[in-house]
């Protein structure tokens, strides 16, 4: 009998090491870059710079995003809450409660814009994100690609050509 219960702790041990993989993609009808609120353009008040393509990855040890106790500076679109890359997500423990997948997409928005120089903001947006764990509550990784048609407002200031 004890044998019968050492192997079935030792079977729900192995399935819980196992770990778990999800992919999701998304395309969010008429949505601008997250946390961006705009009033509706004109065709002529706003001109398409391009398709552009942003990525971020997150892993977390222990629940602290890697590097430990980094600090790196956050990157995110303007007028939105937190970072991805914020001091008290690095930290063991207590990070995955300052992380997370919404976190990494900010990342990966701010990258696509980066990428052309000028832009304000996306359109036609379109996210895929993956979230992989290899050991429960030890190791985990979150992904985030964004996509989507960069686009720049037109000013009093001047015309973009």
């Amino acid at each position: 009998m004890n044998r019968k219960l050492t192997l079935a702790a030792a079977g729900l041990a192995v399935m819980g090491l196992a770990g778990c993989a999800s992919i999701s993609k998304t395309y969010p009808i008429n949505r601008v870059s997250s946390g961006v609120e705009i009033m509706p353009l004109n065709r002529n008040e706003y001109k398409v710079m391009g398709d552009t393509k942003g990525e971020a990855c997150a892993k977390y040890l222990l629940g602290g995003k890697l590097p430990w106790f980094s600090g790196v500076p956050s990157k995110t679109v303007s007028g939105v809450e937190g970072g991805g890359g914020s001091f008290l997500a690095s930290l063991p423990l207590i990070g995955t409660f300052f992380g997370g997948q919404e976190k990494v997409i900010q990342e990966a928005t701010y990258e696509a814009l980066d990428k052309v120089p000028g832009a304000d903001a996306l359109i036609s947006v379109r996210v895929r994100t993956q979230k992989k764990t290899s050991i429960p509550l030890l190791y985990r990784e979150e992904c985030a690609t964004v996509q989507g048609k960069a686009f720049a407002i037109k000013t009093d200031a001047g015309n973009l050509e």
